[in-house]
């Protein structure tokens, strides 16, 4: 029907007003029950804008969109990874070739390889940097020697373009950088393998550093880490190493890399830890401002902090240096007040907050007049749960009580999930190493040097016995530990005779006071019919707690089958095996008669088999299939029971 056949039609490409206008206009009048016309208000008065809310966000499409946040994830062609890959070829034989030189010379030493490692990882640069840096803290894999040098590794890098830092600038803020700037410094204070730092003032006077990530650094650390992957997996094919053994070990450093590139991600976590400090009720410890509608995942705008780096005022009190004691007078700053005022920090970071530092090196840390301190660079951090905490805080009380047994005990909680071990045994050399602990910390200070009082001792017995018994180390253990001593190190730098565990009692002090006042002013805010919430809260964190013992009670303590599981996976290891070279024979025998077939020369079954048995290369797989299969089943067998 058309438009004009029926003259309620609306024609299709008319505006809406003039078609609601026509459609009002057109439509008959109804009767009313006195028999009159019924009649319509004005058009005007029903068509006529109405007040509305401004909309503050809209999407350039108009249409309802939910944000999402993308992890930071990124991937490199085999190209890439096959370029790198002759990067560490060329890097692994000069190594190999100077070791060969010393051991020829008759100097080679431990501490020798350990300083050629560093120096070759320092050379390759980028990747090889972070990777020693992160080796370092795998003191339950490599030699003590190893970490110790390998910490010393040195991030300095050439600079890149600084036209490189503006364009991911602009990239991140969406416009020029000229409308963000007033000024910046073309010369960054500061070339890493991951990043270059730049001082610069904003529109509205804000000082302000800005972090840049080198560019194409993502897919070189990718491609690397593509190249460990072969590596790794070919030395554990080969059974140079126990299969699986660096599994966990290249999960860890993947996961670290990718959360070192991923500027955002430390934006929040330094933009909490800044905000809990604030609630902890104490104001001498801070981190920098974020300017997240400036930061990105490649660039970082954080408040400029001015102050002395901690090595600074630690080579102030180690050298004696007049000039740097006076600089120090002159801004107010008290070695020995900073270094307690960093141990509550720690204390407070692994005990009550929800994450830890961990990486607070002296380069990490600004001291800034009257002794306030400024964490930057929250790249790395670790986390606990809540039986974790517990524990730790069990293993340092038991410390200074002197109480091995549950030392032990809460060691053996932070290694949770332990594989199947001789639990008894493992108990008997953790007391035993512990016992050793306690024989050098009752021992008086100006008997001993500073770093014998530190908690090194303690977690370098931990880790001894974890080596024994093969027990592999979770990534936030690790970061715990290596923030730990950092923090020992470099307290009792400023301070010799400060006493860790002394001050461990006065946080916990601390601590009882600012949960008191907590709960006094829950108490205020949730009077009257709220209280029975809180006491419902307290009846649900008491049956958790139940839940807890009874799952920990209900852990058998010995895993008996772990003996019959060793020989099913040696039978299993050994069947497939002989499968594998039933495989083989039966191809070479099929191509050993195919072969004699078309040379009109048939061979029979016996023949064949014997001609496969006396080939070189079939004996030399057979010989090569039985040493790693042999050698993969004895790594199982020496597992403890």
């Amino acid at each position: 029907m058309t438009a004009q056949a029926n003259p309620k039609a609306i024609p299709i490409r008319q505006s809406v007003s003039e078609a609601i206008e026509l459609w009002l206009h057109r439509r008959e009048p109804k009767a009313t029950p006195a028999g009159g016309k019924e009649s319509y208000p004005a058009v005007e008065s029903i068509l006529k804008s109405m007040p509305r809310r401004k909309q503050m966000i809209a999407h350039p499409e108009g249409q309802i969109w939910l944000p999402y946040y993308k992890p930071f994830a990124v991937n490199a062609t085999f190209w890439q990874s096959l370029g790198r890959f002759l990067t560490w070829i060329g890097l692994l034989t000069n190594l190999l070739f100077g070791n060969l030189m010393d051991k020829l010379l008759r100097r080679d030493s431990m501490e020798r390889r350990a300083v050629r490692l560093r120096q070759t990882l320092e050379r390759g640069g980028g990747t090889f940097v972070k990777l020693g840096q992160q080796v370092a803290m795998r003191i339950d894999l490599l030699p003590w020697e190893y970490c110790v040098e390998l910490s010393k590794m040195l991030d300095r890098m050439l600079p890149f373009p600084v036209e490189e830092a503006l364009k991911a600038v602009e990239r991140t803020i969406g416009r020029p950088w000229q409308e963000i700037f007033a000024v910046i410094d073309p010369n960054p204070i500061g070339s890493a393998s991951i990043a270059c730092v730049y001082q610069a003032t904003l529109k509205n006077g804000d000082k302000v550093v800005v972090k840049v990530r080198r560019p194409g650094i993502e897919k070189l650390f990718m491609a690397d880490l593509r190249v460990l992957d072969w590596i790794m997996e070919l030395a554990e094919f080969l059974t140079i190493f126990r299969p699986g053994l660096t599994r966990n070990l290249r999960t860890e450093l993947r996961e670290i890399l990718t959360e070192e590139l991923d500027f955002k991600r430390e934006a929040r976590f330094q933009d909490i830890f800044r905000r809990n400090v604030k609630k902890s009720g104490k104001a001498f410890f801070t981190a920098p401002k974020v300017y997240f509608d400036l930061s990105g995942t490649e660039v970082l705008v954080q408040e400029f902090i001015s102050g002395l780096w901690l090595w600074e005022v630690i080579a102030a009190v180690e050298q004696k240096d007049p000039k740097g004691r006076a600089l120090l007078r002159e801004m107010a700053i008290v070695p020995e007040v900073v270094a307690r005022r960093i141990l509550w920090a720690a204390f407070w970071s692994m005990d009550e907050h929800v994450f830890f530092h961990a990486d607070p090196h002296p380069a990490n840390i600004l001291v800034r007049p009257n002794n306030e301190i400024t964490f930057i660079d929250f790249g790395s951090c670790g986390s606990f749960n809540n039986s974790q905490r517990i524990a730790l805080e069990q293993m340092v009380l038991s410390m200074k009580n002197q109480d091995v047994e549950t030392m032990t005990h809460a060691s053996l909680s932070l290694m949770e999930p332990l594989p199947p071990i001789d639990l008894p045994a493992l108990v008997k050399m953790a007391q035993d190493e512990y016992m050793r602990v306690l024989h050098t910390f009752n021992t008086p200070a100006e008997y001993t040097q500073y770093w014998e009082r530190t908690s090194a001792r303690q977690w370098f017995s931990l880790i001894n016995v974890a080596r024994k018994f093969n027990i592999p180390m979770n990534l936030h253990m690790l970061r715990m530990i290596r923030a730990t001593l950092l923090y020992d190190s470099i307290v009792l730098r400023l301070d010799n005779q400060l006493d860790r565990y002394r001050e461990y009692t006065q946080f916990m002090k601390d601590r009882a006071e600012l949960v008191k006042l907590k709960w006094k002013k829950k108490l205020r805010e949730n009077a009257g019919d709220n209280f029975l919430l809180n006491i419902e809260d307290f009846g649900k964190a008491l049956n958790d707690l139940l839940i807890r013992a009874q799952t920990t009670l209900g852990k058998p303590i010995v895993h008996l089958g772990s003996t019959v599981n060793k020989w099913v996976f040696a039978a299993s290891v050994l069947s497939r095996m002989i499968g594998r070279i039933l495989l083989v024979t039966v191809v070479a025998l099929g191509a050993v008669n195919l072969g004699h077939y078309l040379i009109n020369a048939p061979v029979t079954f016996a023949g064949g088999l014997s001609l496969i048995l006396q080939n070189r290369l079939f004996q030399l797989f057979i010989v090569a299939a039985a040493v790693f299969n042999v050698r993969h089943i004895v790594f199982r067998l020496k597992d403890r029971d």
